[in-house]
């Protein structure tokens, strides 16, 4: 009998992250969630287990490359491989004009979601070279194709995953390993919520609240069932490129049979 996949999916405990984890329980995959909120993955785990009883949660912080390294020994040690790790876990704490945000937040935001993203490739990927197998999906995000104004943390960040993930993808374009930078949408989480209700968020992104008013946001599912997508090798032929839950599949598909252009779903300049 075949084992269940093993998948990793980091800043679990709330949010986009807990909604994938469960997406993917449900799915028949065996999840490790991980997060920095010990109660919160508790919660988690309860879920979890519902669904797929062998799942569990584990206390890790993206920006602690030993945390990492712990939590990758200890999945080998249990389950002896990682299928999919999906690079979730994010910050935006930076709020407004660039030269008046708290330094240490901004400093936060970029090391959570850009080194974060960092130092888990590089304890993941040795693994996935090894077993020669494994997809990695890292979240972009808001900032990622056009200026994000007064949320310059993030949105360097973000776009940094997204150059990361392409370089990445060709770095390891010889091998079985695929890696995708995939922007979840505008979702209803602790993170947007925080951006329409704390006064810095009211004061810089009040555009924000009007969004959702105007159904802008997606479904809780509709990140997790890209993810799923981007992990069951759909769409394989877009690994370094930037996929949105926007984009249609089926069109994405026919991107492919015709010979996708180079630059496609790429960041660019043109001239």
């Amino acid at each position: 009998m075949k084992s269940k996949s093993i998948v990793v999916v980091t800043g679990a405990s709330r949010g986009i992250g807990r909604n994938i984890a469960l997406y993917f329980a449900e799915r028949d995959y065996l999840v490790i969630g991980t997060g920095r909120n010990q109660e919160k993955l508790n919660d988690l785990e309860e879920e979890l287990k519902k669904l797929s009883p062998t799942s569990t949660t584990k206390v890790m912080d993206v920006t602690k490359p030993t945390d990492i390294e712990n939590l990758v020994s200890y999945v080998l040690k249990e389950y002896g491989q990682i299928d999919v790790w999906i690079n979730n876990a994010g910050a935006f704490m930076a709020i407004g004009p660039t030269w008046e945000v708290e330094k240490e937040d901004w400093i936060n935001d970029v090391q959570t979601n850009l080194f974060g993203t960092f130092h888990s490739v590089q304890a993941v990927i040795p693994v996935m070279l090894k077993q020669k197998f494994g997809r990695i999906i890292n979240l972009a995000g808001g900032g990622t194709i056009g200026a994000f104004k007064y949320g310059n943390g993030y949105g360097t960040s973000k776009t940094g995953v997204a150059r990361f993930t392409e370089n990445l993808a060709a770095e390891l374009e010889q091998t079985p390993i695929k890696v995708f930078a995939l922007d979840p949408g505008l979702n209803d989480t602790d993170m947007t919520r925080y951006q329409r209700d704390s006064d810095v968020g009211n004061q810089y992104l009040s555009g924000i609240e009007s969004l959702f008013e105007q159904n802008i946001d997606v479904p809780p599912n509709q990140a997790p069932e890209w993810a799923f997508h981007l992990s069951s090798g759909d769409l394989d032929a877009f690994s370094g490129r930037i996929v949105t839950v926007y984009d249609d599949i089926e069109e994405l598909k026919n991107q492919v049979r015709k010979g996708n252009d180079v630059d496609y779903l790429r960041l660019r300049l043109w001239k």
